[in-house]
């Protein structure tokens, strides 16, 4: 069995197939990784640049180079004593006639053999596809849509997709042009299909089949189904029964109606093939004061908790007090308001069909004990608008307490029918019988949704202040951290999921963990950054843009400097930050000139132009020790800590990158010279070579952490055997001459 040292998270498509992946190898195996770990590596939907969009989940893609091209990758990494690591997505596959299993359900219904595998609403109406820019005729008449295929296997092709056709004789008779197609002859098709075409823009809201979040391109599956677990898993075990595949990773679990039960069925599955192992994580975003189920067979999450808790241990307290300061006025003063406000909006206008499905299931949950439906969706929209965490997991047998009392102490304060409230929520408590725990089962659905877009998804991009809090698994106003309260963390993650990863930047985090240092190191100087938000604001005001902008630019300005491409970059993320943020521009009626104008504020900042605050070579200095310090003490404790380490691509040397697609975009694999690429570099290959010296040790040994003389120490424990690693803090250096680390091993009683 091969130790587990570090995982290197490798990001297949863009150019990197399973091939180059091997040829990548030698370099991981150097750096000190024990496994490579690997985005999906399933077949995905044409031209997907992330995998996550998987159109048949028991097939290697061909575009990856198929299985044979898995195989011998998976041979590689056993003869260099690596192991592989995988990510699957039980949750959802892409929403496409791209896909066999759904264009199957397209053509014959209910009756497809994989009609059970998706989670649609079959009593609404047909398959929606919101995917025209007008009307079925409007575009038909402007020859985007026309007969294709053959009598056996008719066809309708739309702009570039074709989707499968009912084996009706009209659909025969068009396809083999017998008949000719018009507008009379489309619309009586169309009436024969399991399925149903609209304008983009007004008939979402038609669409029948579970999302992820609200991404209508892909669809739910039904994984509590266990011949859905078995058909969708079957390849995922098969890699494991047969060597290929030592970990795996679940995206979304969330997401899933019974995640619990789920993962116990993954684990049985796995071992039942031999991976008893083999070990899972699962994709979660714990809040403060939330814990991971105990219950659930996993080693751990996939690290997001790791980050915010380095972040808010790195960040100065006075400095980000400054900055907060000298942000007020500029951006929303009430977080949680403005999450409620968001969460409002979003049941109004785009969880539309998924708040429809949950209010049907409460009514059949109370049956003839039911409410008025006006009042029964008030009700279901308070809780869930009020909802403190992501999910609950009452579907799966565990106590929804106490969120469920945080949540009806919100929607107390609002104009809510209290019989309705107490129905919904004790359906919430404790579900009785089937129809109450398909309630449940949406409705926890529905939450986790509701929280991502409105927080991660909307919020964090307008709650500017300080963006390092901006990211997933943290929340804007959260406060810094001491060494006794990160050890007091460390010390319950060692106890209770020490194989956990241990993850700093991913393909999900809004800012590199690089990048991110940057903003860390202004939070030293928070006289200079209070100096530099105001001019920022004034900045922005000047040019009529609203001062938040001035504070985003600022912030992305000093993430940026120095970086390759940074004008095509911050241009892209301006766009992609104002869309989500839904004030200024979204993705439904984005604002081309608005995206513009922010963007040329943060290059012109960037660029001298517009300069908020003059910089001396100190200051510069100064700010450049502080970075040093910062991306370095943060690859240290990604190491050290208890879990096994998650390192990102290209982020074992200086990588800064933002929200996605940046994060994806291709890394160097030259090791430079010298500089701070080349420091972090040698800092990660060294505490990975510590951690291969006793692996054991490292990842279940005790923790414990001390400061003094403007030094961190960090100390494993186990079985008599001890390691102390000590390094400057944030600031102490003076310099990046004077960054040491000093290690020691030895016996201990």
């Amino acid at each position: 069995m091969i130790a587990w040292v570090a995982t290197y998270r490798l990001q297949l498509r863009g150019g990197v197939d399973l091939d180059a992946a091997r040829g990548r190898l030698e370099a991981i195996k150097a750096l000190g990784a024990s496994h490579l770990y690997l985005s999906p590596p399933f077949t995905a939907a044409p031209g997907s640049s992330h995998g996550y969009d998987v159109t048949d989940p028991t097939r290697i893609d061909p575009v990856l180079g198929g299985e044979d091209a898995f195989a011998r990758l998976a041979e590689a990494a056993r003869a260099a004593g690596m192991g592989l690591v995988i990510d699957i997505v039980p949750n959802h596959m892409a929403f496409t006639p791209e896909s066999p299993w759904l264009a199957d359900v397209l053509r014959f219904g209910r009756e497809s053999e994989f009609a059970h595998v998706f989670d649609i609403d079959w009593e609404r109406g047909p398959i929606h596809f919101p995917a025209l820019d007008g009307t079925v005729q409007s575009v038909f008449a402007q020859g985007h849509i026309a007969m294709a295929g053959t009598g056996e296997n008719p066809q309708l092709a739309v702009y570039e997709r074709r989707f499968p056709l009912a084996l009706t004789p009209l659909a025969r008779a068009l396809a083999s042009g017998v008949s000719a197609l018009d507008g009379e002859s489309l619309d009586a098709l169309m009436a024969q299909q399991h399925w149903s075409l609209g304008d983009w823009r007004e008939s979402a809201q038609a669409i029948v089949h579970r999302r992820f979040f609200n991404i209508t391109d892909l669809i739910g599956v039904r994984q509590e189904d266990e011949a859905v677990f078995a058909r969708s898993h079957a390849l995922v075990i098969e890699l494991v029964r047969s060597g290929q595949v030592q970990g795996v990773r679940v995206d979304h679990v969330d997401g899933l109606a019974l995640p619990g039960e789920y993962l116990a069925r993954l684990r049985a599955a796995l071992d039942a093939a031999g991976g008893s192992a083999v070990p899972i994580w699962a994709e979660k975003i714990v809040k403060q004061g939330e814990d991971l189920v105990p219950s659930w067979p996993i080693e751990g999450m996939t690290g997001y908790e790791l980050a915010a808790e380095v972040t808010r241990l790195l960040t100065c307290r006075d400095g980000l007090a400054a900055m907060r300061e000298a942000a007020a006025g500029a951006e929303p003063e009430d977080y949680a308001q403005e999450v409620l406000k968001v969460r409002a909006m979003l049941l109004d206008e785009v969880f539309v069909p998924e708040m429809e499905r949950v209010a049907q299931a409460a009514r059949r949950a109370l049956g003839k004990d039911g409410h008025e439906a006006r009042g029964l969706r008030e009700a279901i929209a308070a809780l869930a608008r009020h909802w403190p965490v992501y999910r609950s997991y009452s579907a799966d047998g565990e106590s929804p307490e106490p969120w469920l009392e945080v949540a009806l102490d919100g929607a107390a304060d609002e104009d809510v029918p209290g019989p309705a409230l107490a129905a919904v929520a004790d359906l919430v408590r404790k579900p009785k019988d089937a129809e109450a725990k398909a309630f449940v089962q949406r409705f926890e659905q529905l939450t986790g949704a509701l929280t991502a877009k409105s927080e991660e998804d909307t919020v964090f991009f307008r709650k500017v202040s300080y963006l390092p809090l901006c990211e997933v698994g943290a929340e804007p106003e959260l406060t810094p951290i001491g060494t006794a309260r990160f050890a007091k963390a460390m010390e319950a993650r060692a106890a209770l999921t020490p194989m956990a990863l241990n993850a700093l930047s991913t393909h999900d985090t809004k800012r590199s963990a690089d990048a991110r240092a940057a903003l860390i190191a202004l939070s030293y100087r928070g006289a200079f950054a209070g100096r530099l938000y105001a001019a920022a604001r004034e900045a922005a005001r000047k040019r009529g843009l609203p001062e938040a902008c001035g504070l985003y630019a600022v912030q992305l300005a000093t993430m940026m400097e120095g970086q390759d491409d940074a004008a095509a970059r911050i241009t892209d993320h301006v766009a992609k930050a104002l869309r989500e943020g839904k004030v200024l521009s979204s993705h439904e009626a984005p604002d081309a000139r608005m995206e513009q104008r922010v963007a040329k504020l943060a290059l012109d900042i960037l660029g001298g132009m517009a300069s908020p605050v003059q910089c001396n070579e100190s200051e510069e200095a100064r700010h450049a020790a502080l970075f040093h310090d910062c991306v370095l003490v943060q690859a240290a404790l990604q190491i050290l800590c208890p879990g096994i380490p998650d390192i990102y691509q290209g982020t074992e040397m200086l990588s800064v990158t933002l929200t996605d697609p940046d994060n994806r975009r291709t890394y160097p694999l030259e090791v430079p010279a010298d500089g701070l690429s080349a420091r972090k570099y040698g800092l990660v290959r060294d505490l990975l070579a510590l951690r291969a010296s006793d692996p054991e040790l490292f990842t279940h040994g005790t923790f414990a952490m001390e400061e003094g003389k403007g030094r961190w120490q960090i100390e494993r424990r186990l079985a008599g055997r001890l390691c102390r690693v000590s390094f400057p803090a944030p600031g102490a250096a003076k310099g990046a001459a004077m960054w040491a680390l000093a290690v020691e091993t030895r016996d201990a009683p």
